[in-house]
């Protein structure tokens, strides 16, 4: 199951990495400024970016004089990434295929690891909370940022349903206080936690998948006919002129190795 799931993932995105470069929701907007903002990447720092997919938060990054690595189960994406740093003149960052539950690094080898909008794709979620635990140094800094799911499980089952038919490598998106047990259950002293929306066009968002008219037809059923837990969740707008659209709940949770 989870191999089976990973080589999903792979080529899921290996097929779509370029729009992963170029979209909006990953290249920009409040996560990645409100993570810049928490964090405080500092010159000389060890940083490890996991599932950096198009590598915007890399780039960050390395604009502040940290050394980055930027990491990727899927070739093809971290291909794309190590292009998009270069066209934008990034300074020199370092780039490793991995998989994200069992790191190639040492431990205590960095000072800050972040993984954005990604792990709703990992088999095993508290697995690779562990290894961030591991490989980040005593005093050092580890920030997650990904979709949430709501506390009640037959509505966390709809939407992670109508996230996994528009993409099929997607496993599961966890409620906050699931995630909170991870970091805890690692070792990883929570600091700072928050929540926030996100909207989204859909037919964009399912195109960026590459779904095909079929799949985005009942992508569009399934928002129009939510059940009402589900729809407060989602909170679908049908504008007349213009796409449907929905949001998607994610979260911020930053926690700090204590020191030895």
């Amino acid at each position: 199951m989870s191999d089976d799931a990973k080589h999903l993932t792979q080529r899921q995105f290996g097929a779509h990495a370029a729009g992963y470069v170029s979209s909006p929701a990953h290249a920009s907007g409040y996560s990645l400024d409100r993570l810049l903002e928490l964090v405080e990447p500092q010159p000389g720092w060890h940083v490890l970016d996991l599932a950096t997919g198009g590598g915007h938060t890399a780039l960050a990054y390395a604009r502040r004089g940290t050394w980055t690595v930027a990491g990727d189960l899927t070739l093809p994406m971290l291909r794309a990434a190590r292009d998009h740093l270069a066209a934008q003149n990034a300074p020199s960052a370092g780039y490793v295929q991995l998989d994200a539950e069992a790191l190639p690094f040492a431990a205590q080898s960095f000072d800050l690891i972040t993984c954005r909008i990604a792990p709703h794709h990992f088999p095993d979620v508290p697995q690779f909370v562990r290894e961030t635990a591991r490989v980040v140094r005593p005093g050092g800094l580890v920030a997650v940022i990904d979709q949430l799911s709501p506390g009640e499980p037959k509505t966390a089952r709809y939407i992670n349903a109508f996230e996994r038919l528009r993409d099929p490598s997607h496993i599961w998106a966890y409620s906050e206080v699931e995630w909170q047990g991870f970091f805890i259950s690692a070792g990883l002293a929570v600091e700072h936690r928050e929540a926030f929306d996100t909207r989204h066009e859909l037919t964009p968002w399912a195109a960026r998948m590459g779904c095909d008219a079929p799949t985005i037809l009942r992508l569009r059923a399934m928002l129009r006919h939510a059940p009402p837990p589900a729809a407060a969740w989602m909170k679908p707008e049908w504008p007349a002129a213009s796409d449907a659209s929905f949001v998607i709940r994610q979260f911020l949770l930053i926690a700090r190795k204590p020191r030895l």
